[in-house]
């Protein structure tokens, strides 16, 4: 393992919080990459080399400035990391207190290193899951490979699961503040602890796929969870969560219609519902039968001359959220009733659907529902 620059920084910024001395860092060339002096950084310091060669402390005297290369008075101490010497930290200064808490600091030095290298494992064996789960979730088949794969990732394949999307419903173009999402991802690791059993990542921007154990969660303790875990969400950060589940397959082979369950609950949740199970929905599911041409030429021949009017689709979208109340639907959409009415009137005209006869509501229902599926 190198100290990168970065890393060495960090380490001098926490090394003079604890002692008022100039700090620097050198690599194992000697060269002196951080210090609380940037004008001595890219400079050799030849007591630094040194102690990288006898891997042992040096006190560097006024007798030795004159010596050596970039060097001051002062400790130089070998960091040491898997028992390798991978640096050198210097503390200027002759000053008692600098040598008696030498060894302090350089412990300290080797604990930052160590702490960042657990967590950059840590990291790289959360992107290896991500991206196994995200294949996972797109493959309509699973060979024994793949499964051996999971397993050395720490991810039962046997487990029955559900999956489940969740999302932060954050405001149209409001961008979620750095940080709030790896809380959130936290927060839902402390509702589902069992990491072997559940398994959870990021899945975009603002969103979360679970693949949860239907062995340790029956539906509704299911419910009442994600239930528990959209309050916690809402209560810590203010912004409301949450999520649609697919229903519980047996088999990993299965998951990629689990994921298909799960997209489709999370796209009926609507503003209303928290959450969402694929087993409440049944006209959504016949829609879902239909071919994917047959809903494109559906869509163009019910909503093709309204469909570039903006204004005119999200109004149609509240008229049906809001249970064709004209009066919900215009406070929804912050319009005047007769504003709506004229909207109303003129989807009418340019779709030639008329929203009272029953037959054609139905048929701009599902036009639409289609169209929201596609622009997603």
């Amino acid at each position: 393992m190198r100290i990168l620059a970065q890393m060495a920084q960090r380490i001098v910024n926490e090394v003079t919080k604890v002692i008022d001395e100039e700090v620097i860092v050198i690599n194992r060339d000697g060269y002196i990459i951080a210090g609380s002096d940037s004008s001595r950084i890219g400079n050799f310091h030849e007591g630094g080399k040194e102690v990288i060669t006898t891997e042992r402390k040096l006190f560097i005297t006024a007798e030795e400035v004159k010596r050596l290369q970039g060097v001051k008075i002062g400790l130089n101490l070998p960091i040491r990391f898997q028992q390798r010497v991978i640096g050198v930290i210097g503390i200027t200064g002759s000053k008692p207190a600098t040598i008696r808490h030498g060894e302090l600091i350089q412990r300290m030095t080797e604990l930052i290193i160590e702490e960042a290298y657990a967590a950059e494992r840590l990291d790289s064996k959360l992107r290896g899951i991500e991206t196994f789960v995200y294949e996972w979730l797109h493959s309509e088949s699973v060979t024994l490979d793949f499964q051996e794969r999971g397993e050395i990732l720490g991810i039962d394949m046997n487990e029955p699961r559900y999956c489940v999307l969740a999302q932060l419903d954050q405001a149209e173009n409001e961008l979620i503040e750095p940080g709030v999402e790896l809380d959130v991802l936290d927060t839902i690791r402390a509702v589902f602890p069992n990491e072997r059993k559940d398994v959870i990542v990021r899945w975009g921007p603002g969103r979360f796929a679970l693949l949860l154990s239907a062995k340790q969660h029956s539906e509704q303790k299911l419910y009442q969870d994600l239930h528990r875990l959209s309050k916690k969400v809402e209560e810590k950060h203010g912004i409301a969560f949450g999520a649609g589940s697919s229903r519980m397959h047996e088999e990993a082979s299965f998951l990629y219609a689990a994921y298909k369950e799960a997209k489709q609950a999370l796209a009926e949740r609507g503003t209303e519902k928290k959450l969402v199970f694929y087993d409440e929905l049944t006209l959504e599911i016949a829609l879902a039968e239909v071919s994917p041409e047959t809903r494109v030429k559906i869509v163009e021949k019910v909503l093709g001359a309204i469909s570039s009017e903006r204004e005119l689709i999200e109004t149609l979208q509240a008229y049906f959220s809001n249970q064709l109340s004209i009066k919900e639907t215009a406070a929804s959409l912050h319009i005047h009733i007769n504003t709506l009415h004229y909207r109303l009137k003129k989807i009418q005209e340019l779709s030639g659907y008329q929203l009272k006869e029953t037959k054609e509501l139905v048929t701009l229902y599902v036009a639409l529902w289609y169209y929201k599926e596609y622009s997603n």
